[in-house]
């Protein structure tokens, strides 16, 4: 059903395109260029072909809107399935508990072995 959704909506977003392209803006447009510089009356010129090109712009994008939600419904159906690569792997492969290591500082000595830095103090 997903599947179906998409290609609906890969179609209604080429039309939107098409739709978005075609009407005139403040150079004139796709619009103009098609309706062959006829007159105004004309079935693609004129306030009329902005008008109709405009409630279908609106549909669309309208359509566009309520698919994109639904299909985020519909992929957002998998309650606990792991998502990402890192969830699948860490379901998958049981990761052992390390203790944590304890941390031996070193320590100075008195004796002969003992280096003091000749940088540690200023001369």
């Amino acid at each position: 059903m997903t599947a179906l959704l998409t290609v609906i909506h890969v179609v209604i977003c080429v039309l939107l395109i098409i739709a978005v392209l075609m009407q005139s803006g403040k150079g004139g447009g796709l619009a103009a260029s098609v309706g062959g510089g006829l007159s105004s009356s004309s079935v693609l010129g004129g306030r009329a072909a902005t008008s109709f090109l405009s409630k279908v712009t609106t549909y669309l994008a309208s359509s566009f809107l309520v698919m994109c939600l639904l299909l985020a419904v519909l992929y957002d159906d998998d309650e606990g399935v792991p998502t990402s690569a890192t969830e699948r792997i860490m379901e998958t492969q049981e990761m052992p508990i390390a203790a944590p290591v304890p941390f031996d500082a070193p320590t100075l000595e008195s004796g002969d072995d003992a280096e003091e830095p000749s940088s540690a103090l200023p001369q």
